[in-house]
């Protein structure tokens, strides 16, 4: 699941004024003849297909490079660099013949070989990727991951340049929609062994094979800049297919501002990402909400580095203090109230119903019962009093909201616990969840895929998402059985392992599930081509295109 990241600043700093002045100077005719002009709100962290696990990372790499398969606008799973794959009957085995004539945007041949050496990377625990586990489906990705088994272990064979046969551990109706994400690209071993740790920590020290690159030098990503470009690549397979000549992308962490160069024309899109934007901008032409399967929720550290975490009784107590509706009242009242660690609207259970509603937990604000789990938590921890820290994101208009309205709002349902708000950058926040370095920390996650399995795999006691290091057997169980035969392959069994999770989690309240996302946004009426079923495929401007 991408860890997603929305940026504000309440004021308009210098650069952003510098900013403004430059953006007059952009070409906004109408006519497939002009870049796209996307605002993010946000940094790029990495070009490295391996590491990337933000949403501006994902979302950026989503343009310029491509897999076996992709989402089309529709969030339908089609092939990509794949001309055809074909599933043997027990579901263990795919047989994949490449597109012929691919190359690099160097000039390359990519072969088979390339996705062989990428996959093997993503797993290899040297290189750390926290989607790793996302390749667990395939045949001793696992054992490699965890340092049990050497890389060329992995279930994936080039049987020549365009011929590849994938064996997974066991069946997996869903692993086509898996492919889609980034830690399944292919990459040139030349390249990247080149480049080593400097590999995607600029636009020239990165290869692609998507619909984009990026444009050289200065107007590339140097690694700190604010305005970068992608051109055309000429050496996509289905270049001709691709109707504007690039995108240019301006990292705007003011979002006032953004909406601001939308309204003038400057913008094809802006994030509209606090209550006050959406009111003054929701008569403005081009406004829309769009569903959106991301998560906020908070995490626990059970690592034993903060004995009171480990203690059920106090994180009962703040999962029960906790107003969600309150906190969406204030900060964000397009959001929805979660009962599931997954999202609102992400998947149907067998059954009809929404998977979160299948799947719902008795979440529930109840400051009384909470007061009394609490200082019987704290009786068991020899305390009168407790002290704790909450971190969140700076740069975030919502994690600071969430900050500020869960800091008085645990502290005065729990009467004896002082909570220490933590505001750090995005990116550091994500360093410190990855690095349990934090006690309780605001943490939001994206689908990357629409099944459950997308945000509950993410919590196995041996995942490397799992930020609060918690061990929860009967979690594991229930997990362990929803990714092995007959389960996986039969649908009722498989969302009722999904289901029995959700509640190892609640029962446990290792998890304090928060809100689904809804994103408002401001979008061109002018360009088509982009998906509107979920806000994190407005980003994919493949088939984008201007009407007159």
């Amino acid at each position: 699941m991408k860890k997603y990241r929305v940026v504000v600043i309440s004021t308009l700093s210098l650069s952003a004024a510098i900013l403004l002045s430059a953006c007059g100077n952009q070409n906004t005719a109408s006519g497939t003849s002009r870049n796209v002009q996307y605002s993010l709100s946000s940094d790029i962290l990495t070009l490295d297909s391996s590491l990337a696990a933000d949403a501006t990372s994902i979302n950026t790499l989503l343009n310029v490079e491509s897999g076996l398969v992709r989402f089309d606008k529709n969030a339908n799973v089609v092939n990509d660099l794949a001309k055809s794959i074909s599933i043997s009957k027990d579901g263990l085995t795919y047989n994949v013949t490449l597109r012929s004539g691919l190359k690099w945007s160097n000039g390359d041949k990519l072969t088979a070989q390339d996705f062989v050496y990428g996959w093997q990377r993503t797993v290899d625990p040297k290189t750390a990727s926290e989607y790793a586990s996302a390749l667990y489906p395939v045949k001793n990705a696992e054992a490699i991951n965890l340092g049990k088994a050497p890389a060329s272990d992995l279930g994936i064979k080039a049987i020549d340049d365009t011929h590849l046969v994938i064996t997974l551990a066991t069946p997996t109706p869903y692993f086509e929609k898996l492919m889609t994400e980034q830690a399944f690209y292919p990459l040139n071993q030349k390249f990247v062994e080149k480049q080593g740790k400097a590999y995607g920590t600029t636009s020239d020290k990165t290869l692609y094979d998507g619909p984009y690159k990026f444009a050289k030098g200065s107007k590339g990503w140097t690694g700190t800049n604010k305005t970068y470009s992608l051109v055309k690549n000429p050496n996509f397979y289905d270049a001709k297919e691709v109707k504007v000549p690039g995108v240019t992308y301006q990292i705007i962490s003011n979002t006032t501002t953004a909406a601001e160069l939308y309204k003038q024309g400057k913008l094809d899109l802006a994030v509209l990402d606090t209550p006050e934007l959406v009111s003054s901008n929701k008569n403005t032409k081009g406004y829309k909400v769009l569903a959106s399967p991301r998560v906020d929720a908070l995490e626990f550290n059970q690592s034993g580095k903060v004995p009171a975490l480990s203690n059920l009784k106090i994180r009962e107590a703040i999962n029960l203090a906790t107003n969600r509706q309150g906190l969406l009242d204030t900060a964000a009242p397009y959001y929805s109230i979660n009962k599931t660690i997954t999202p609102n609207g992400l998947d149907v259970a067998p059954n009809g119903e929404d998977f979160a509603k299948y799947a719902a937990q008795p979440y529930t604000y109840d400051a009384t019962k909470a007061a009394t789990l609490f200082k019987a938590g704290l009786k068991e921890l020899g305390k009168s009093s407790l002290t704790l820290s909450l971190e969140g994101d700076s740069d975030d208009a919502f994690h600071k909201a969430a900050v500020d309205y869960l800091k008085q709002d645990l502290e005065t349902a729990l009467p004896g616990l002082t909570i220490n708000e933590v505001l750090v950058p995005k990116a550091q926040r994500l360093k410190d969840a990855q690095n349990n370095n934090f006690q309780i920390i605001v943490s939001s996650w994206g689908a990357d895929y629409n099944e459950p399995s997308d945000f509950l795999t993410s919590f196995v006691s041996s995942s490397p998402m799992n930020d609060g290091r918690f061990n929860n057997p009967a979690y594991d169980k229930a997990m362990k059985a929803a990714s092995t035969t007959p389960d996986i392959t039969q649908p009722d069994k498989l969302y009722a392992d999904y289901k029995a999770a959700e509640k190892a989690l609640y029962a446990q309240a290792n998890v304090d599930p928060l809100d689904t996302h809804a994103t408002p946004i401001l979008m061109n009426p002018k360009l088509k081509g982009v998906s509107s079923v979920n806000s994190g495929l407005i980003y994919d401007l493949r088939n984008a295109s201007f009407t007159k």
